[in-house]
């Protein structure tokens, strides 16, 4: 599948659950590893920070952190409908002067990405099957700290995983995920400067912080 392709069908894949995360967010606020990402930063310091949020989806997350002291955020996604979103929610909670958002690949678009006190992956390292290339050019742009969540290292994590991705491919869904182990992503971040700072995990997602050494 060409590059081309698999962000055609990761954006029509999450255009469709746009509306299922907003309604989420809207009714119960973060998601528990969001939760723990946001604990995490609190703890590293994040008053007046920059954030750039890689895959931010509808913006929960960093419309959170600006509510916590954070002075603005920046957010890249595929979907559209996520964008849209977020765009929305932001006018809603007078943070548009605040934010601002780019359609794409950040991997693709890298070049054009303000850099940041904070970057934040959460749930899309399994998005890349090349992460460490995503690593590489994420952590570029971090000056501070640097957020993560993905599968976590257990036997029901994989299979829970390992069984969606089949499902995915049953239902001829283009959008792919990956499963990566876990220390291989510890290592790339840590080879390009960092050292963990906070970690947590919920059943299914290891959720880490790091700072730049």
């Amino acid at each position: 599948m060409s590059c081309c392709c698999a962000t055609e069908g990761t954006n029509r894949f999450f255009n469709t659950q746009a509306g299922r995360v907003e309604k989420y967010f809207r009714k119960k606020g973060l998601r528990p590893e969001q939760k723990h990402l946001l604990h995490g930063l609190k703890q590293s310091g994040l008053e007046q920070a920059s954030i750039l949020e890689i895959g931010c989806g509808v913006g929960g997350l960093h419309l959170s952190l600006l509510q916590a002291g954070a002075a603005s955020a920046a957010g890249f996604d595929i979907s559209e409908k996520m964008l849209q979103t977020a765009q929305k929610l932001a006018a809603e909670m007078n943070y548009q002067e605040r934010t601002q958002y780019w359609q794409g690949d950040f991997v693709a678009l890298h070049e054009h990405a303000p850099a940041a006190e904070i970057t934040i992956l959460d749930k899309v390292i399994c998005c890349y099957e090349n992460f460490t290339e995503l690593i590489r050019l994420s952590t570029a742009k971090t000056r501070r700290l640097y957020a993560v969540s993905y599968p976590r290292q257990s036997f029901a994590a994989r299979i829970i995983f390992r069984a969606a991705i089949f499902a995915l491919r049953l239902m001829r869904v283009s959008f792919h995920p990956f499963y990566h182990p876990p220390r291989l992503i510890e290592a790339a971040i840590q080879q390009q400067g960092f050292e963990k700072v906070f970690a947590r995990h919920t059943l299914m997602w290891a959720v880490q912080v790091f700072q730049r050494s």
